[in-house]
C-alpha cells in the first residue's frame, strides 16, 4: 500500500536546513512538542528525537523543524442552522486564526452545513479568501464526516476514495489483535437509539448519535458514498493547495506540515459517510486533526468520544470551547500547538520484503512512540499507522 504523504507542495526556493532526504516511502510523524507546565518550549534537534515503528528504533531521514516548513491547514467551519446565534463570533474567529498564520502558510476554508462545501484555497493575507470567509452563512444541516473527509483529501492531494480504499485495505489486513489494538471496526460507548446506518434521530430535544453495525470492510459500505464528495475547489491562484508533479520528493527543501482544524456545534445528521468512514481516513492520512467542540458538542458524551477519537487517532487534540465568546483564545490553543509540530520521516527498518512480513505484505498495523531526551517535556503524535 502506498502511503498517502503527497502533501507537500512544490516550488520552495528556501534552501534545507539539514542535510536529510527522503524518498517517497517515508513513514511521516507531525510531533509537536508541549510543556505540561505551560512554559515555552525551545527549539529542538534532530538529536532530541527516539523514534520506535513496533518497539524497534528507527534512523530518521527527514527531520524539518517547526520554523522551517510552511503550513497548510484546513479550516473546517461548521455552517449549519444551529450555529446562526454565532455566526458573527465565529467568522471574527475565523478570520482572527488565519491572521495569526505566517505568510507562506496555505489555508483551506470548508464550511459545511447538510453538504460539505466548495472549499477555496489561499493565504492568510489573501482579501479573496477573507471576503469567502465574510459571506459563510448558516443553514441547513450537519454532514461533519463528509467534510472532514473532503478537508483530509484536500491537505493529501487525493480524493476522499483514495483515503477510504486506504482504510479499507489495511482493515481487511488486520488480525483480530491488531483490529483490537487499533479500535478499528470497533464500536465505542452504550447501545445506542438507531433508524438507519449512521443517522441520527430525534429523541425529545436530545439527538441521539447512532453508530454503525462492526465493519469488515470499509470500502464495500461507503465507496459509493463517498463519490459524491465535491472536490472541485476554486482554481488557486496563490501557489496553495496545487497538485504535485510526479516523482516529487519529499525532502527539507519542499516540505509542508498539515494539521486539520475541524469546529462544530453539534451532531452529524447529514453525511453520507459514517463515523468510521471518518476515523479510518484520518488514520489513513498523515494529518493531526483538532477538533473545536462548541456548544452541544460538549455536552453529548458520545459526540465528544467521538471527536476525542479523530484527534487521538492522528496526534491531534480537542479543545473544548466553554462558551462562544471564547471561541478566539481555542484557536488561540490551536495555533500554538501547530507552531511546535516537528516533521520527522523514516523508513521502517522491519518491513523488509513482502514474503518477510507477519501479514505476508499486506497493511498491518504498527505501533508508533516517540521519546524526547528531555523529560520535562511530552511529544504529542499519532498512536501508529497501516502499513
Amino acid at each position: 500500500m502506498a502511503l498517502l504523504c503527497a502533501g507537500f507542495a512544490a516550488g520552495q526556493e528556501q534552501e534545507p536546513q539539514t542535510g536529510f532526504t527522503a524518498d517517497v516511502n517515508l513513514v511521516l510523524l507531525h510531533v509537536a512538542v508541549i510543556d505540561p507546565r505551560g512554559s515555552d518550549v525551545p527549539p529542538l534537534s534532530v538529536e532530541d528525537f527516539t523514534v520506535f515503528d513496533d518497539g524497534v528504533k528507527q534512523t530518521v531521514e527527514l527531520f524539518v523543524a517547526p520554523a522551517d516548513a510552511p503550513l497548510d491547514v484546513a479550516l473546517v467551519l461548521d455552517s449549519s442552522a444551529s450555529m446562526k446565534p454565532v455566526e458573527m463570533l465565529a467568522r471574527r474567529a475565523a478570520l482572527s486564526f488565519l491572521g495569526r498564520l505566517a505568510p507562506d502558510d496555505c489555508a483551506f476554508v470548508l464550511p459545511f452545513s447538510d453538504t460539505a462545501g466548495p472549499g477555496r484555497w489561499g493565504r492568510s493575507a489573501d482579501p479573496d479568501l477573507r471576503m469567502y470567509i465574510g459571506g459563510i452563512r448558516s443553514q441547513g444541516g450537519t454532514a461533519l464526516h463528509d467534510a472532514l473527509l473532503e478537508g483530509l483529501a484536500q491537505l493529501e492531494r487525493a480524493s476522499a476514495n483514495d483515503l477510504v480504499a486506504v482504510a479499507s485495505e489495511a482493515e481487511e489486513g488486520l488480525t483480530s489483535e491488531e483490529r483490537e489494538e487499533s479500535g478499528i471496526g470497533l464500536d465505542s460507548g452504550p447501545p445506542v437509539q438507531t433508524s438507519g446506518p449512521d443517522k441520527v434521530v430525534a429523541s425529545g430535544d436530545n439527538p441521539v448519535i447512532t453508530l454503525p453495525p462492526r465493519r469488515t470492510s470499509l470500502l464495500n459500505e461507503v465507496g459509493d458514498a463517498v463519490r459524491y464528495l465535491d472536490l472541485s475547489a476554486p482554481p488557486p491562484i496563490t501557489g496553495c493547495g496545487e497538485p504535485l508533479p510526479p516523482g516529487t520528493l519529499t525532502t527539507a527543501a519542499n516540505a509542508r506540515r498539515k494539521a486539520l482544524v475541524l469546529l462544530s456545534d453539534g451532531a452529524d445528521m447529514d453525511s453520507k459517510a459514517g463515523f468510521y468512514d471518518a476515523l479510518g481516513a484520518a488514520r489513513a492520512a498523515s494529518v493531526p486533526v483538532f477538533p473545536v467542540a462548541l456548544g452541544y458538542a460538549n455536552d453529548d458524551p458520545s459526540l465528544k468520544d467521538h471527536l476525542e477519537e479523530i484527534a487521538r487517532a492522528t496526534g491531534g487534540r480537542m479543545v473544548q470551547n466553554g462558551k462562544p465568546g471564547e471561541l478566539g483564545e481555542s484557536y488561540d490553543q490551536v495555533v500554538s500547538l501547530l507552531r511546535s509540530y516537528y516533521l520527522i520521516g523514516y523508513s521502517p527498518d522491519r518491513l523488509g520484503s513482502p514474503e518477510q512480513t507477519p501479514s505476508g505484505g499486506r497493511p498491518r498495523w504498527h505501533d508508533v512512540t516517540v521519546a524526547l531526551r528531555r523529560p520535562n517535556f511530552e511529544p504529542l503524535v499519532r498512536p501508529g499507522y497501516y502499513r
